[in-house]
């Protein structure tokens, strides 16, 4: 039996491969990524290490305010801790360091530099000049000496197209943009040709503290004296500074490259995500190819047994098919994987300096393939193995096996046990039952979509089959009614190639659909609660604030202004009684290895986004619903407090509520006004004052300035005289309520066409199944074409009656998943808003819809065009002679 197995395998090789490149995508896209991933994560902890080699211990604030991206951000120590620093015994030199975000680079064409609006940032920095400590090495020019001198990066530099001498242009925050005169260039590494993707500036200590609007540093980098520990200079440094947190260098470094690796991690695992959608999507082809096999080798196995092989060799030799299948597929897939992943890291080098070469393959990475493309081989295969040995011998005298499992009671019953079961998930969900509706409804989905695309598929697999073809037919078309009968005869084959393209146009339509909700309810939100002809905003939704500070006062002053109403935002931390009861239930959190003396001093809370305002425009060019309160009481120590926010902390109008802030520590606040609508804003809305006392000086920033014109003013021409305030800042642009609403909804289109273009993969397999599902058709209907064509069916007929079946096969799976998805889009945009009824407006894109439902047809052709092929050149004589 092993023998046959084998030989039958070789017998049959393009059928090996066929089976095989759904595999081999699947593991060559996981494989890459992984390697991408760790080769990206390596590359990282390299370049961090080399740019903190020279720091043996960092002494910083322990005032930290937590953020959703990277590490916290940290109140300054002031320059008075670098000269306490520098008399410690076995300090060899102490510098303060200016790290942060702040102005950016404008480029010839007066256009921001890098500005995608996501992506690796600008950062501000001072010059150190103790090579040890200094994070990079200049390899032309100097440093800077004067405060209008800047050194940049060498891959910045020649982004800019600018060398030594020339000018560098800054969109600043304070006003407008500054020129600088470029200095130096400079790189990371040990000769200065490194780089990690960020954009640094060096500058004076005084112009990088000005730059940035703040009077201290991020930290100080200390070097220790020849025979110092790093462990021993931070004990040393923590009992001189009590007040302060101290980090062996070591700690530091790896604290920082962490930060960024998280990144990477995370970027890895949301691209690997698909992947397993893709081989998901696999299972269906591997499983319908195998049965299709089956099915055509009845006759051979039932002679198998009848000359004395038993139900468990003939198991075997088909499990054993499948394992070398998966084996061989694994291996290519890994392969692949690895062109894959040095194709995309020559990618990334134009951005970030990585590893050059073919990136090796790890254990970890060899043993997932292996086992993931293996197993899922192997499952796959499962039921048609099953299904073979249960072969009689008897059958040994048909002709053919005619495909009836789509029609079972058992499928039936499993398929809607599912079905209800998901149902009922998804039920509980929308009801709010359990901690999280989401998980109900994900997981209700999955059942649902697996009982209606895979087991109950069958069942509606013929007559729909039959209706699709009914457009094939005007006019008598024999060709099309063919089509039609071939695909509704065998309906469990139609419905499992059919599945496999389902699951893909699910989730494209599902996505589709909620995304389409959530720009719509942007735009819905937006139209109904702001009052404002104009906001004058920064160009990067992903910029907390660059708005030049005196923006607002030059927009306020303009004639034909009615309001002007400036916006900043900043994170803070809730210390409620709700809070506390948070962080009881919460894993309890240790000082990091390597921490020495004052711990982090935020106390235990819920981390939250708050805007600062001015109460007396802000509500004028706002609609926020009923108030509870009035904005005349938002003096200072106050705050406005979203109603539903309110109820659910159990918050009323005069409690005085706890924060946290980096900069103040911990404050009470007193609510002084509830508001009705959650407009996208925030829960939480600060006075001015309250705000810019206790927020750090990044978020100390106007991010957008609300605009109302007075009654009778031209639009037009308040337009232009805004634009002309905002003319000297490339960050700012000053948009209508149109082009606000497309900038806040406009980073949804990115991410969907991220999305699309990842689950393009998942599609392109399930094209590939439909491919091989008519190929092994094709073989199996061979004697049937033949005599098809032996009573007069040209070439073109059998192309066409081929190209047919596939796009009735390929309509069929879209408007299944056309279906689902837009039953699973109702679920998930209800279970979003189950907390807040209303929070999302239900929207279809229908253009999107046709556009996917015409596509898929489309490609369901395509995918026919070799198999139509090869059927229109079959020879007549030999095909009616076939068995």
């Amino acid at each position: 039996m092993l023998r046959v197995a084998l030989k039958d395998l070789l017998a049959r090789k393009r059928r090996l491969v066929t089976t095989s490149i759904a595999i081999v995508l699947g593991i060559a896209f996981l494989t890459g990524t992984q390697l991408l991933s760790s080769t990206l994560r390596d590359s990282v902890e390299s370049l961090i290490g080399d740019v903190y080699e020279g720091i043996d211990a960092v002494v910083r604030s322990p005032s930290t305010q937590e953020t959703p991206f990277g590490q916290p951000i940290r109140e300054t120590v002031p320059e008075s801790v670098v000269d306490q620093a520098r008399q410690v015994d076995g300090v060899r030199v102490a510098d303060g360091f200016v790290e942060s975000t702040g102005p950016s680079l404008v480029d010839k064409d007066g256009k921001v530099y890098g500005n995608s609006g996501f992506g690796p940032p600008t950062l501000v920095y001072n010059w150190v000049d103790d090579d040890a400590l200094r994070p990079g090495k200049v390899t032309s020019g100097r440093g800077p000496e004067r405060d209008d001198e800047i050194v940049l990066d060498f891959k910045t530099a020649e982004g800019l197209g600018v060398g030594l001498g020339d000018q560098v242009t800054l969109a600043t925050l304070q006003s407008g943009t500054e020129d600088y005169t470029l200095v130096g260039i400079a790189g990371l590494g040990e000769d200065g040709t490194s780089a990690t993707g960020a954009k640094p500036m060096f500058f004076t200590t005084a112009t990088a503290m000005r730059l940035v609007n703040q009077d201290g540093f991020n930290f100080v980098a200390v070097g220790a004296d020849e025979g110092v520990t790093q462990q021993e200079l931070a004990d040393r440094l923590a009992s001189a500074m009590p007040n302060e947190q101290v980090l062996t260098g070591e700690a530091f470094t790896d604290e920082s490259a962490e930060s960024i690796a998280v990144f990477v991690d995370f970027l890895g695992t949301f691209v690997s995500v698909f992947g397993y959608i893709a081989l998901f999507v696999s299972i269906f082809i591997i499983y319908n190819t195998f049965s299709i096999i089956v099915a055509q080798r009845t006759r051979e196995t039932a002679l198998l047994r009848a000359v004395g092989a038993r139900r468990r060799q003939v198991l075997w030799a088909t499990m054993l098919e499948a394992l070398i299948i998966g084996l061989i597929a694994s291996v290519l897939g890994l392969l692949f994987g690895v062109l894959l992943a040095a194709g995309l890291i020559s990618l990334v080098k134009n951005f970030f300096t990585v590893d050059s070469g073919i990136p090796g393959l790890t254990a970890g990475v060899v043993i997932t393939s292996l086992v993931v493309g293996i197993g899922v081989t192997v499952l796959s295969a499962l039921v048609p193995a099953l299904r073979s040995s249960k072969i009689p011998p008897i059958a040994a005298l048909s002709e053919v096996s005619l495909d009836r499992s789509g029609l079972s009671v058992s499928r039936r019953v499993w398929g809607t046990i599912l079905a209800v079961g998901g149902a009922l998930l998804i039920g509980l969900g929308l009801a709010d039952i359990g901690p999280n509706p989401l998980v109900f409804v994900g997981g209700g989905a999955v059942a649902f979509l697996v009982s209606v695309a895979v087991i109950l598929g069958p069942l509606i697999a013929a007559p729909v089959s039959r209706v699709l073809a009914k457009p094939f037919s005007l006019r008598r078309s024999t060709t099309g009614r063919l089509a039609g009968e071939n695909a509704a005869r065998n309906p469990k084959r139609t419905a499992a190639t059919a599945a496999a393209l389902t699951i893909g146009v699910t989730l494209v339509v599902t996505i589709a659909i909620v995304a389409a909700s959530i720009k719509a309810t942007g735009d819905k939100t937006i139209r109904q609660s702001v009052n404002a002809d104009f906001i004058v905003a920064t160009s990067s939704v992903t910029s907390l604030g660059s708005i030049p500070a005196d923006t607002a006062g030059k927009v306020a002053a303009l004639p034909d202004v009615a309001l002007s109403s400036p916006v900043r935002f900043s994170f803070v931390r809730l210390l409620d009684d709700q809070a506390r009861a948070n962080a009881e239930s919460a894993p309890t959190t240790t000082v990091p290895s390597g921490v020495t003396g004052v711990a982090d001093d935020a106390p235990p809370g819920d981390d939250d986004f708050a805007l600062g305002i001015e109460p007396d425009s802000w509500f004028q060019v706002i609609d926020a619903g009923e108030l509870e309160g009035s904005p005349d009481d938002m003096t200072d120590g106050t705050i406005a407090v979203n109603q539903k926010f309110a109820e659910d902390r159990g918050w009323h109008l005069g409690d005085k509520i706890p924060f946290y802030f980096a900069a103040t520590g911990t404050q009470e606040l007193e609510v002084a006004v509830i508001f009705e609508k959650n407009i996208g804003q925030g829960n939480i809305w600060m006075p001015m004052t309250t705000f810019s006392q206790n927020v750090l000086p990044i978020f100390n920033v106007d991010a957008q300035i609300y605009v109302a014109a007075k009654d009778g003013a031209n639009l037009g021409t308040l337009k232009q005289q805004l634009d002309e305030i905002v003319a000297d800042s490339p960050t700012v642009e000053v948009q209508d309520l149109q082009e606000f609403i497309e900038a806040q909804t406009g980073p949804i289109d990115t991410f969907l066409a991220i999305v699309y273009a990842l689950l393009g993969l998942a599609i392109i397999i399930a094209l590939i199944g439909i491919a091989n599902t008519l190929s092994l058709s094709v073989l199996e209907r061979t004697r049937e074409l033949g005599l098809l064509r032996a009573v007069g069916m040209t070439r073109r007929q059998v192309r066409r009656t081929v190209r047919t079946e596939a796009a009735i096969i390929a309509i069929f799976g879209t408007l299944m998943g056309l279906v689902i998805g837009i039953l699973f889009s109702i679920a998930l945009t209800v279970a979003i808003g189950a907390d807040n009824p209303g929070l999302i407006t239900y929207a279809v894109p229908i253009a999107q819809l046709v556009a996917i439902t015409i596509v898929a047809a489309l490609a369901g052709v395509v995918a026919a065009l070799l198999p139509s092929w090869r059927a229109s050149r079959l020879n007549v004589l030999e095909a009616v002679a076939s068995t």
